[in-house]
């Protein structure tokens, strides 16, 4: 559902939005703040909760692991540049987020009984487009209660778990308690999450802020190179997956609407339900939401991670600090026979960037020359913690063959790089080319192994290369039960110049682990604690808020008849994604979120002249003097 089709119509959207309703995100920004901070609040007023609780509860639903775990993600698998399409998604998506709120709230129902209102996508798409559109509508109404099963619950509980393992919490333990907590806060309805998500929230937000803020100025020097490596891979992809900037694209886009939501309309559920007889000023009070969100807290997170130098092949980190796990030519117990033209050298090393210190690990390195003839060196076992095996490398010219040997020095697999090569068809291939992922060669890989990293010459890199599970499993083990290889590097009878150092045997980080190592480089323990306790809050306020986008969903399709077997299930599933595993999870959670682009995008394109025309009458009057201010 993620391919280039759903990233171009989230971000023509807001685009649309954007220049139909006149850089509306910006016009109304010192309102929007009037607003929050009560200024025009009349308790008279239809609906249950204020504009700041519902600004809250929106946020609660955004502002959270999207933020913490979402961004890391992002800058895994796609570079720091993603952060900047993640930008340029958070700040178009402000009048996405304007329209559909703004329509949310004029199309909501006020239930004659108990007086409970409710809206969002499903009933401004048939009460806006007319009942010929209620397939689609129900078609949303489904697809909701399942991206809060998987996006807002799932995905939670299980970022939430993972983080807490860090405490020696097992996973179970934490999807229990926060099964109980949700589940008073859920049975108690919007009102209790409203309340709840406004105490929660604020206080969260800025304490996580401030903590990320701080990292930064104890490395102000260092905030323009990180711009600068933010901007250069976003136009590049070389941290992503060598050159591809389309991958760089997507998951910017993708991780900053599961940050923010504009464009999935999930929003508009919430702020539905505020007291107002003015619908226009909760799509207002709603622009702030992606401003708050992906520019300010998913910034914060990326800088600290781009600080820490935890990005690209970097990702990756040694689990065990165990001497047979590594080999960093400082202990000559470790480095074994040399051959010809290869040596240990404490020369000068060419240089690199403050954030990529970490590609070189003291001043010893191995190198090698080697004018025509073919040598080799063979490195001591290295004990395998888990499938992959890094290794920091300078190449100034020639290729290099890396051959895994098991222990018995049998080879089982092997990669051909030549990173000169690689550079030259990099920088000769067009942008377009790049971003289609066209025309890039990577290392020439053996069955049964995978490499990320190899691409670049003359300069500081890291490059890893993983197993495949049937590869480790017939390695012979050692006497702690793990497996063991060794690696040979081989150089051609071409002039071959490299530099190699720290190899060692890690484990990829991912989501909210990438973000909690980033932390600790800074704030040795503390890190840890900070994140596990920030990831616990906001995966809980996520969690109630995406609960009542899923009950409003169900009382469309059924009324009330089915609402507390949904509660039921709702926080029963929390168990489940407490313990099931990333990947599952994560892709579960993007497919469901694709799906409920399509049908909002349309209805909210199609409703747009409707919008436009309440934004000139509300603004008028507001000029006119005719808007009454009660603070």
């Amino acid at each position: 559902m993620w391919g280039y089709p759903v990233v171009i119509l989230c971000l023509l959207c807001g685009i649309f939005f954007t220049v139909r309703l006149g850089l509306i995100q910006f016009r109304c920004f010192p309102h929007a703040v009037a607003l929050i901070t009560g200024k025009y609040d009349n308790p008279n007023e239809t609906g249950q909760i204020t504009h700041f609780q519902a600004l809250s509860a929106a946020l609660s639903g955004t502002i959270g692991l999207g933020n913490i775990a979402g961004v890391s993600i992002a800058i895994a698998m796609g570079g720091p540049g993603a952060v900047l399409w993640m930008w340029i998604v958070g700040i178009f998506g402000m009048a996405t987020k304007y329209t559909e709120c703004y329509l949310g709230t004029f199309y909501r129902e006020e239930s004659p009984d108990t007086k409970e209102v409710r809206g969002g996508p499903m009933y401004y798409i048939t009460k806006g487009l007319g009942s010929n559109w209620k397939p689609l509508s129900i078609f949303y109404a489904i697809s909701i209660i399942l991206a809060a099963v998987g996006a807002g619950n799932l995905f939670q509980a299980n970022q939430a778990a993972q983080a807490l393992t860090t405490l020696r919490i097992d996973p179970i333990i934490t999807g229990l308690v926060l099964f109980s907590l949700a589940a008073v806060v859920i049975i108690g309805g919007i009102k209790r999450i409203g309340s709840v998500a406004s105490k929660i929230v604020p206080f969260m937000c800025v304490v996580y802020v401030l903590g990320a803020l701080g990292i930064c100025f104890m490395n102000l020097d260092l905030i323009p190179e990180a711009f600068s490596i933010i901007f250069n891979d976003a136009f590049s992809g070389r941290a992503a997956t060598g050159g591809a900037i389309g991958s760089v694209i997507i998951m910017g886009v993708r991780r900053a609407i599961f940050s923010n939501e504009a464009g999935l309309g999930s929003a508009s559920i919430a702020h539905a339900a505020v007291k107002t007889n003015y619908p226009i000023r909760e799509g207002i009070v709603a622009s702030l939401g992606p401003l708050i969100d992906t520019i300010v807290v998913c910034t914060a997170t990326a800088l600290v991670i781009i600080l820490s130098g935890n990005f690209g092949t970097e990702r990756y980190q040694m689990t065990s600090k165990s001497l047979n796990h590594y080999i960093n030519f400082e202990q000559n117990e470790r480095i074994g026979e040399l051959p010809s033209n290869w040596s240990v050298t404490n020369q000068k090393i060419p240089g690199e960037s403050e954030i990529l210190r970490t590609y070189k690990d003291g001043g010893s390195v191995l190198s090698v020359n080697n004018n025509s003839q073919t040598t080799s060196y063979t490195t001591k076992p290295i004990t395998l913690t888990d499938n992959a095996i890094k290794l920091s490398y300078f190449c100034q010219e020639g290729p290099m063959t890396i051959t895994i040997l098991n222990s018995n020095n049998s080879p089982i697999a092997s990669v051909d790089i030549n990173p000169k090569q690689q550079d030259q068809i990099i920088n000769n291939t067009s942008f377009i080319d790049r971003v289609l992922n066209t025309s890039i060669i990577p290392a020439q890989e053996s069955t049964g192994i995978k490499t990320v990293g190899f691409t670049y010459a003359n300069e500081w890199k890291s490059g890893v290369i993983t197993l495949d599970k049937n590869i480790i499993e017939n390695l012979p083990q050692s006497n702690n039960q793990k497996p063991m290889v060794k690696l040979r590097f081989t150089t051609s009878n071409q002039p071959t110049t490299w530099l190699i150092d720290r190899i060692q045997s890690v484990k990829e980080a991912g989501g909210i682990t990438l973000t909690t190592i980033s932390f600790d480089e800074f704030f040795k323990g503390f890190g840890s604690l900070f994140i596990t306790i920030s990831v616990f809050f906001f995966a809980f306020s996520t969690l109630i808020t995406w609960s009542y986008y899923g009950e409003t969903a169900v009382t469309y399709l059924s009324g009330k008849k089915y609402i507390i077997l949904y509660k039921c299930l709702f926080v029963g599933m929390i168990i489940i994604g407490s313990v099931q595993n990333l990947s599952v999870v994560l892709n579960f959670s993007d497919a469901m979120l694709g799906l409920i682009v399509i049908p909002n995008t349309i209805a909210i394109v199609f409703l747009s002249k409707k919008v436009l025309n309440a934004t000139k009458d509300y603004f008028t009057k507001l000029k006119n003097g005719d808007i009454v201010a009660y603070k």
